[in-house]
């Protein structure tokens, strides 16, 4: 069985068709974060970034923990509770989150039109922290978020989302990463999901802790939980995505670890990440016994490292001359 994987595609729409065009696979899994931006219009980007991130800053500022959705829902329905200034910002913000909702609907449907006219095989989708839940949008028949599915005798168990907030991004449509600590205990709504659906394919957005979970500068950022999880258990496959920087294969006792790093072009506090990476997955039953790193360039695709994953040790099978990944760098921790 053949798994095509691709994670942050970032509204690379013309790259997700090139992909279903130029691809056989058995299985695809799209994965979070699908779209990038709320809007068409960068002066609308501009526009809703600009007032969502003023209404946090005022609700920081005033010790309270609602979202602008729910504020600006009672601002709007009691204005003589709160300045003029105050009803006009909330009644901006609740127009354009309405329009950021429309236009992200939009764009899910067009990669619904994609999939249903390009795709030879089934495709699975998974939402990001830029994303809708994906149960709101076209997508919601392919939705694995919180959900099991069954393919060639592998369980197939889908977690989606990340602990950050995303500006710009209409945030009472998104879905929550429900893992927070207090009193000193965490507590992982994602390790209880695996830990009763016990899959062979674990596929995150957010990754586990210590799994290329790393930020330049800032180090880990995964789930405690899951990590909990994937320490007493042997999924068959790992695939996480969300950061972009740490990007590679591992392999830990019988388990997989993939992050082929961002489909979609992004421009990020760490420069241009060109992106087109996608990562080609070969199972022999319920074992995962080869991993490919691809990229795809402008029109065409090119395989850049292989990696024979069958034995207890990463195996490099070939690599392209031309690749600027290492062998060394791709694998991690064997």
């Amino acid at each position: 069985m053949k798994l095509i994987y691709l994670t942050d595609i970032h509204d690379g729409l013309h790259g997700l068709k090139r992909i279903l065009q130029t691809t056989d696979a058995d299985l695809y899994f799209f994965s979070g974060d699908i779209i990038y931006k709320a809007f068409f219009s960068f002066d609308r980007i501009i526009d809703f970034c600009g007032v969502q991130e003023e209404l946090y800053y005022f609700l920081n500022e005033k010790k309270d923990d609602s979202t602008p959705y729910d504020f600006t829902t009672h601002a709007i329905r009691f204005p003589e509770k709160y300045s003029t200034a105050i009803v006009e910002k909330s009644q901006k913000y609740r127009d354009l989150y309405k329009l950021a909702a429309k236009t992200m609907k939009e764009k899910y449907e067009i990669i619904e039109k994609l999939v249903q006219k390009y795709a030879k095989s089934p495709v699975y989708c998974l939402p990001g922290n830029y994303d809708l839940d994906l149960q709101y949008t076209e997508l919601y028949q392919r939705d694995l978020h919180r959900k099991s599915c069954e393919f060639e005798n592998l369980k197939i168990s889908g977690y989606g989302g990340a602990p950050i907030w995303t500006s710009g991004i209409p945030e009472k449509l998104t879905v929550v990463f429900h893992e927070y600590t207090k009193n000193g205990k965490n507590y992982s709504e994602p390790e209880d999901f695996f830990r009763e659906e016990l899959p062979d394919i674990c596929w995150i957005h957010n990754p586990a802790y210590g799994y290329f979970d790393k930020i330049p500068g800032l180090g880990n950022c995964g789930s405690q939980g899951i990590r909990r999880y994937l320490d007493d258990e042997n999924p068959s496959l790992v695939v996480s995505g969300h950061v972009h920087e740490d990007q590679g294969i591992k392999k830990t006792r019988n388990t997989v670890f993939v992050n082929p790093s961002n489909f979609g072009a992004v421009d990020s506090v760490y420069g241009f990440q060109e992106g087109g990476y996608f990562a080609e997955i070969y199972f022999d039953g319920k074992t995962v016994v080869q991993s490919n790193l691809c990229q795809l360039k402008g029109d065409e695709w090119t395989s850049l490292i292989e990696v024979d994953c069958s034995e207890k040790n990463l195996k490099l099978i070939k690599q392209n001359p031309s690749s600027h990944i290492s062998f060394e760098d791709y694998i991690r921790g064997t």
